[in-house]
């Protein structure tokens, strides 16, 4: 059956969406302002009309959903996002599917991420795989067997809190020592950040002395690239941590694919080949040769491709 899905991405600032045929390809795409700090009537009515422009070249049987933040064993309810407060404990799919009269069909967004990879990605074809998104936080989302696998719960692939430093720095979540504290984009700024304030030397310093806000990931990147010593170092040393996490998965689950997303894989170039070979110095030897460390071709659209999957899935097409 050549049906159409749709296939949206909840961010914390837009919502990205796009109109697919059952074999991954875009007919339409778009985006909208997310809205979550206006309400949860402002933030469906924006998720409503992103829909509605989208089938405006052809009708959706059905909606997949990419959200960060805890849902539901049943994939119905946003019980907590760190991005979006207000919409805690939202009936999401119940919201949606009733005024859109289509099956709609809800998960997180990194997981969304990894459908997206294994259906018309880096991990087609790939039947074991950890997609992580490098970003102002870090997600994962975990292929077992060319299928998504949620854990007894729906948490697993929560990679970000990976402990990779035992008592060590504290992270958003409440504990110590994880990963995000160290190698997400926002702990990069922060260690940058606090570095300044020690006196370490650093192009950086003028632009820290002006306004501490303008110090990005983005910015550490280009300060990297221009041989600055300290942001070279903050790239390296978040590379070792990934290290850490992603052979205690390979050692764990003995899957050899990695992908990486999101915005700080941009910044790859600095630290792909370093990562690489921390890995393969920490895995058993018969890995060593087999690890495979990806840089995301979906970029930032891995969500919306995985949605649209989701969607698929959903109604018994995949």
């Amino acid at each position: 059956m050549n049906s159409h899905l749709l296939g949206i991405d909840i961010g914390g600032t837009m919502i990205k969406g796009a109109l697919f045929n059952n074999s991954g390809s875009i007919i339409a795409k778009g985006e909208i302002p997310t809205g979550g700090d206006k309400g949860v009537d402002h933030f469906i009515g924006n998720i409503i009309s992103l829909v509605e422009t989208l089938q405006k070249k052809s009708p959706a049987v059905a909606l997949g959903v990419g959200i960060a933040g805890l849902l539901d064993r049943e994939r119905r309810i946003l019980l907590e996002s760190p991005n979006l407060p207000l919409l805690n404990n939202l009936p999401l799919q119940d919201h949606l599917s009733s005024r859109l009269q289509m099956p709609v069909f809800i998960e997180n967004d990194a997981n969304t991420a990894a459908l997206g990879e294994l259906w018309a990605g880096d991990g087609r074809d790939i039947q074991n795989f950890l997609l992580f998104t490098l970003g102002t936080g870090i997600g994962g989302g975990l292929i077992l067997d060319g299928k998504l696998w949620t854990g007894d719960f729906g948490k697993a692939g929560e990679f970000g809190h990976v402990i990779v430093e035992p008592g060590g720095a504290l992270c958003g979540c409440g504990k110590l020592g994880c990963l995000e504290a160290y190698s997400s984009g926002s702990a990069m700024v922060r260690i940058a950040r606090e570095a300044l304030i020690n006196g370490i030397p650093s192009s950086l310093k003028a632009m820290y002395d002006k306004n501490p806000g303008d110090i990005t990931p983005k910015v550490l990147y280009i300060e990297a690239r221009s041989g600055d010593a300290l942001c070279n170092n903050i790239f390296h040393e978040a590379a070792r941590y990934l290290a850490r996490a992603i052979s205690n998965v390979n050692n764990l689950l003995d899957i050899h694919t990695f992908i990486i997303g999101g915005g700080v894989s941009k910044a790859s170039e600095i630290f792909h080949a370093g990562l690489l070979q921390e890995v393969q110095n920490l895995v058993f030897s018969m890995s060593k040769d087999k690890i495979s460390i990806i840089i995301s071709k979906l970029g930032n659209d891995a969500g919306v491709y995985g949605a649209g999957y989701l969607a698929i899935q959903g109604i018994g097409e995949a």
